[in-house]
């Protein structure tokens, strides 16, 4: 007689824990973050060279200081030898020693010297405090708080860099049994559907025309919306609804809602995004959509800022 046990989906697994109501998370991880370091060392020329070249103005001994930081950063929890790093982003040995030391001295980075390791402290946070903490950023993580225990929809917090890739500054979790969590410091890519379609939407028309000029779309997903005419016809239809919708684009089976948050001046200054399961017949986007607005708003007010009508 042939067997007819298979392996329980995700879904089956999630109702069996509805119908047992043992609050069992599950958590959706997204796969390591690209950083600086991670990008020029895909790159293997400077390392065989021993030097890299910095565009004009930009000092080469600063630069590698922070790319070894962001190397360290990026390799967590994992410590990192003297070779390990040298090798990974091409700098000598000599110079990569004496960035090194200079990190221990200001306790940005520790030493092992039993197995000559080398990794962050988190006493680097001191120097960094005021980028994860300000009025704003407060308030924000009080509307987001609540918004997230009123939806049980989890949320992450992320800003826009120069690169128009996005930084994640907080996650926000919720009490459903699905969790989407991404580290503070991850990085999303430019095209992160519906992060990059909120920057399309609302940000400046000039800098987004540059940039839909020279980007190459990525499939994620084999519903990844790829061509420019169907984009800019989403993005329209995201700047009318006033929040923009993946489904299923980015990370299979999820369906992600994110809005803008702006500054006083009218620039985004995050993007709020809310992520649940496509087949979840639980999560109504047209009440999240509603209470985001009501959020936004609240959100606007107190910090004074100036959205874009």
């Amino acid at each position: 007689m042939a067997s007819t046990d298979r392996k329980p989906s995700l879904i089956e697994h999630i109702r069996e824990n509805e119908r047992t109501n043992a609050m069992r998370e599950i958590m959706l991880r997204a796969p390591a973050g690209k950083s600086r370091a991670d990008l020029l060392t895909a790159d293997p020329a400077p390392a065989s060279a021993g030097k890299r070249e910095f565009p004009q103005g930009v000092v080469p001994a600063l630069a590698n200081s922070l790319l070894v930081v962001s190397f360290l950063n990026s390799r967590a929890p994992e410590a990192q030898t003297l070779a390990d790093i040298s090798r990974a982003l091409g700098i000598t040995k000599s110079h990569c020693h004496s960035i090194l030391r200079t990190l221990v001295y200001f306790d940005w980075v520790s030493f092992d010297d039993r197995r000559k390791i080398y990794a962050l402290q988190p006493s680097a946070l001191s120097d960094l405090s005021s980028l994860l903490s300000s009025p704003a950023l407060e308030t924000i993580r009080g509307v987001l708080t609540a918004l997230v225990d009123e939806l049980g929809v989890p949320c992450v917090l992320a800003q826009p860099l120069a690169d128009r890739s996005f930084v994640v500054i907080d996650t926000f979790r919720s009490r459903s049994f699905l969790q989407v969590y991404y580290r503070a410091g991850h990085r999303f890519p430019s095209d992160a559907v519906a992060h990059q379609r909120v920057m399309l939407a609302w940000g400046d028309a000039a800098e987004s025309e540059a940039y839909l000029a020279s980007w190459r779309p990525h499939l994620y997903t084999s519903r990844t919306m790829v061509d420019l005419a169907e984009i800019r016809a989403e993005v329209e239809r995201t700047r009318q609804r006033g929040y923009a919708v993946s489904h299923g684009e980015f990370t299979d089976g999820m369906t992600a809602i994110a809005a803008p948050i702006f500054d006083r001046n009218g620039k985004i200054s995050y993007v709020a995004s809310f992520s649940f399961l496509s087949t979840d017949k639980g999560f109504d986007e047209e009440r999240i959509a509603e209470s985001l607005r009501d959020a936004l708003t609240r959100i606007h007010t107190a910090t004074l800022a100036a959205p874009l009508s």
